[in-house]
């Protein structure tokens, strides 16, 4: 998700850029990044493409606080190491590896129905939630698999 909403983030100045050129001639350097943002768009997937319209419409939705809070936890983002990143654009936070294995082992040992499940009240979360449901979720099952 937020790969998706930095993406997201990232393409806003582009679509803002397309919606002001209808009004204003385009300068050679907003035409080149509006004309690159296009092409970015039509190499994702539908899916791909609903996902950032959700952000875009969450965007509009948010006052000038909530969107200064996202700027700072964009910053904040970036100023972590790289490997800290990685988990957090999975969705991992700081999730150890045994509980991230278990995960894995979970998800492996449910049927279609029970990850698709899975991953719409997932969706449904903040990130933070997100990392306090999988590790509620892998807890559970690891301690549902040590009764066998």
């Amino acid at each position: 998700m937020l790969t998706f909403l930095l993406t997201g983030w990232l393409t806003i100045g582009s679509l803002t850029a397309t919606e002001t050129a209808t009004t204003q001639p385009a300068s050679p350097s907003s035409a080149g990044k509006e004309l690159a943002a296009l092409q970015h768009f039509l190499d994702l997937t539908n899916d791909d493409l609903d996902q950032m319209q959700r952000v875009i419409t969450r965007i509009r939705s948010m006052g000038p606080e909530e969107r200064a809070t996202l700027r700072r936890e964009i910053e904040k983002f970036r100023g972590l190491p790289e490997a800290q990143r990685r988990n957090l654009r999975q969705g991992w936070g700081a999730m150890n590896r045994d509980l991230q294995e278990g995960w894995r082992q979970m998800m492996l040992a449910a049927t279609p129905e029970q990850r698709a499940e899975i991953q719409a009240r997932l969706q449904a979360k903040s990130p933070e939630e997100k990392t306090d449901l999988r590790r509620k979720l892998v807890e559970d099952y690891l301690q549902r698999e040590a009764k066998k």
